[in-house]
């Protein structure tokens, strides 16, 4: 049996796998259904769930409207929602520069010194980049997807393959790091690449059995390196 390529490229999700807010997810959503004058319909939970519904987006705040709008219909609450007050709310509730590394993300960062290392996020890029600059690395990426702003979101195929193409990488020569099976286990597998599922504890906990199965399971980005050299 034919062994697989040496790994010479890894690309990172950025919200949940490098970083996260500081304030909750769960404390954010309070506040903009406070704010919106709006009783909670949802939870954390059902906006990512509600997200794989949502393509097409111009930009952060109609994709939250969207999002808003998915969660109210599914929850039955579309007469008591009003999609863009919330999606203003929620976006005024995150700070963005607010947000700190996820455990061990500085040390699979200096990785650059060894592999290519891309970016590829669901977002725009001034919003991305205001957290990249927040934490000092903005310029860690040889290249950075900003999907969603011009470019097909995850799980979409376009993102993985324009980072591949920036970079001069094939795909079994690349390894994706991210937090979301649905956009990043079940995007980068069916472009190709071998895939590291960098769970939160609560994503760890739902999914015992993860659909799709990745490759690899970090509990610690730091676990990266030795991942790596055992690849």
């Amino acid at each position: 049996m034919q062994s697989p390529s040496p790994i010479t490229t890894v690309l990172f999700d950025l919200d949940d796998t490098l970083l996260e807010y500081n304030r909750s997810r769960a404390a954010a959503l309070r506040a903009a259904f406070d704010d919106a004058g709006t009783e909670p319909f949802c939870g954390p939970e059902d906006l990512r769930r509600a997200a794989r519904a949502v393509e097409g987006a111009d930009s952060d705040r109609e994709f939250l409207r969207h999002l808003f709008a998915v969660a109210a219909d599914r929850a039955g609450a579309s007469d008591r929602c009003d999609p863009a007050a919330l999606a203003r709310a929620y976006d005024g509730a995150r700070d963005h520069a607010d947000v700190a590394f996820r455990p061990g993300a500085e040390a699979a960062l200096a990785l650059r010194e060894e592999y290519a290392v891309g970016l590829i996020t669901n977002g725009s890029r001034a919003t991305q980049r205001t957290k990249l600059e927040a934490l000092g690395i903005d310029d860690a990426f040889e290249t950075a997807v900003y999907a969603g702003d011009g470019v097909a979101s995850k799980p979409d195929p376009e993102p993985f393959e324009r980072a591949l193409a920036a970079l001069d990488a094939t795909p079994a020569e690349c390894l994706y790091v991210g937090n979301s099976l649905y956009a990043d286990v079940r995007g980068a597998g069916d472009a190709g690449l071998r895939t590291a599922w960098f769970p939160t504890s609560d994503a760890a906990d739902a999914n015992p059995d993860p659909d799709p199965v990745p490759d690899y399971v970090l509990d610690s980005l730091s676990d990266l390196p030795a991942l790596l050299r055992a690849a």
